[in-house]
């Protein structure tokens, strides 16, 4: 596709591409901000099971507004063929994390499996069934927050669109029941999770296999083997998951999803304590009740002033003196929630920020152009009107001074000839 713009889009890049269609990044040039625009070739369109497919996911992602879950903006048709705009996101594919075995702590695997079960749990009691959860689908923003993508198969959990014996999906992750061609439930998307965190601990697919029949066959008949890295009650989440009897499984997201935050907290625990008590033996022989006592109320009080000068430093819009107040909190309590949110929030109004300046930037080099034009053409006075709008954005621009100088220096000329 040559065009360089999409109705009110500007296609800045191409993020992905496949037989379907495209996925570019744009610029929304109304609301200046980045989004992800998905296409379908209205070739593929005039099949109507592909056509309905992605229309079918843009309606059942706009009507899905969770943090964990991609956000859909606008469906539309342009040309030859129809597109959906979803929020940009910038970060990697579990898929991509898994095969580069990125090293990451257990605590940050049940993180990430914790915001696939709430963004499940949320599409379950809106009545959707994704389907086709896998790593690919699972998407990991720089900022830690885990987005889920492509409801395309999803199934509305009263809807009979989906005829009976219908397989749809990838095999690897999917729920016996599913590969049987039986009915699908929540349970099935909760089989889904069980097989992504297996591959998560142990960078190896639960039923790998060479044959799509052999895959098959594993789901239906055999049970992995456990993940010698992963401790047990992480292995006992997975594998309840795995069970090949919808029965035996959690019997609802949000089921797995206090299960997992129970061993959150529980490894949190553990990782305070081991913190906490260190070279403890030898402080409890120097110290007595009362210093210990003491400590603590000191520690609280740094806590308490870094936390103070956190928010401030928010406040007065100086966001990275801000960071690094709300890290100093984390250095002494690493659990400190209030410290984490303010990080949280301060990088979220830098990445603002600093989408602003890029838009800014680009701004000011096409006036800077047109008032060259401008100024070439003969039209001084419009030339100095865009250095003024340009000097207005950015009073110390050199170019938009030098410009506006030389334009007014020239009318005076002019005027004085004439005088």
């Amino acid at each position: 596709m040559k065009i360089r713009k999409i109705n009110k889009y500007e296609i800045v890049d191409v993020i992905g591409q496949g037989s379907m269609g495209v996925v570019y990044k744009c610029i929304d040039t109304v609301l200046n901000r980045y989004v992800a625009l998905k296409t379908l070739n209205l070739q593929l369109a005039s099949n109507p099971e592909i056509r309905e497919r992605f229309y079918r996911e843009a309606k059942i992602l706009a009507n899905l507004t969770h943090t964990n879950i991609v956000q859909v903006y606008e469906l539309k048709e342009f040309e030859n063929f129809c597109y959906i705009v979803m929020e940009y996101l910038e970060g990697e594919s579990l898929k991509s994390i898994i095969t580069n075995k990125k090293p990451l702590s257990h605590l940050s695997k049940l993180e990430i499996a914790r915001q696939i079960a709430s963004g499940i749990a949320y599409a379950h009691s809106k009545g959707v069934i994704h389907r086709d959860l896998k790593p690919a689908n699972i998407f990991i923003r720089e900022d830690g927050v885990v987005k889920i993508l492509d409801f395309g198969v999803a199934k509305l959990a009263t809807s009979d669109m989906t005829a009976k014996g219908t397989i749809l999906g990838t095999i690897s992750y999917m729920a016996p029941e599913q590969l049987r061609g039986l009915d699908v439930d929540e349970r099935s998307d909760i089989f889904s999770i069980g097989a992504i965190m297996y591959e998560m601990f142990s960078y190896n697919k639960p039923f790998h296999a060479t044959s799509v029949t052999e895959v098959m066959s594993k789901i239906v008949n055999k049970t992995p083997d456990y993940i010698p890295r992963a401790p047990k009650d992480i292995n006992g989440i997975i594998f309840k998951c795995l069970a090949k009897n919808p029965l035996e499984r959690y019997q609802s997201a949000e089921e797995l999803r206090t299960a997992i935050e129970e061993l959150i907290a529980k490894q949190k625990q553990k990782k305070q304590k081991s913190k906490s008590f260190i070279d403890h033996s030898i402080t409890s022989q120097i110290l007595n009740v009362k210093e210990q006592i003491k400590k603590l109320k000191e520690l609280k009080n740094k806590i308490d002033a870094h936390i103070k000068k956190a928010k401030q430093l928010l406040k007065e819009d100086n966001l990275k003196e801000a960071i690094k107040e709300a890290e100093k909190v984390l250095e002494l309590d690493n659990a400190n929630q209030e410290a984490e949110k303010i990080i949280e929030k301060a990088k979220r109004f830098l990445q603002l920020k600093q989408e602003q300046e890029k838009l800014k930037g680009k701004w000011i080099k096409e006036k800077l152009i047109e008032a060259n034009e401008q100024y070439d053409s003969g039209n001084l006075i419009k030339a100095c009107e865009i250095c003024e709008s340009i000097l207005k954005v950015d009073p110390s621009n050199h170019d938009a001074k030098v410009i506006k100088s030389i334009c007014i220096k020239k009318i005076k000329e002019f005027l004085e000839r004439i005088e």
